[in-house]
């Protein structure tokens, strides 16, 4: 933090004159007002171990106090990043870049909750299947999307849990070796299943 400097200092029994007096007051006073400009703060002067929790509220940010020239353009965003969004739809413009997360199972298997929005690689050398469990079992959110590859040689065939309905035209089996699919979850326990598949 830089430095209060006070123009005139006494020793024991001198004479203090009103003016210089005065211009010690001032240059507290200079030095205070500052502080609350953040002209005398230091780079670095304020460190994340000397705010203490919760001690920076909304309703003690000033209106338009933090603009876009104030916040560095290398901000490192991290989990949970902005939150999810709120309303009906989002508008973007440019090209959203998703990369997705990868499942791969070398044998029969159920879905769990971490499968959300993952795609899932059965690399199985013989027939298999893939199930999707009951809402009771494991609740995915409706909307859910699971991707499903069949990148083995072993046919890979959506199954439904218990009272789980699975709709799906001409059927559920992936047809060939790298074929893909779409499972989507519409209602509490009903699921659409949309690709490369066959009866």
């Amino acid at each position: 933090m830089a430095t209060l400097t006070i123009p005139n200092s006494y020793a024991p029994g001198e004479v203090i004159e009103a003016a210089e007096m005065n211009a010690n007051f001032t240059a507290v006073k200079n030095f205070a007002e500052g502080l609350s400009t953040g002209a005398n703060f230091d780079a670095g002067a304020i460190n994340t171990e000397d705010i203490a929790a919760s001690a920076i509220t909304e309703a003690k940010i000033a209106s338009a106090a933090v603009t876009t020239s104030k916040i560095a353009a290398s901000v490192t965003l991290t989990t949970p990043n902005i939150g999810a969004a709120t309303g009906t739809s989002l508008d973007t413009t440019g090209n959203v870049v998703s990369h997705i997360a990868q499942n791969s199972q070398v044998a029969s298997y159920t879905l769990v909750l971490t499968d959300d929005g993952r795609l899932i690689n059965m690399t199985v050398g013989s027939a298999n299947t893939l199930t999707i469990p009951p809402n009771s079992s494991v609740a995915f959110p409706i909307g859910t999307q699971i991707l499903i590859n069949q990148s083995g040689a072993g046919q890979t065939t959506i199954t439904a849990g218990s009272g789980v309905t699975i709709n799906s035209t001409p059927g559920l089996k992936l047809r060939v070796q790298n074929s893909l699919a779409t499972c989507i979850k519409i209602a509490t326990d009903t699921w659409v299943a949309g690709g490369d598949l066959s009866s």
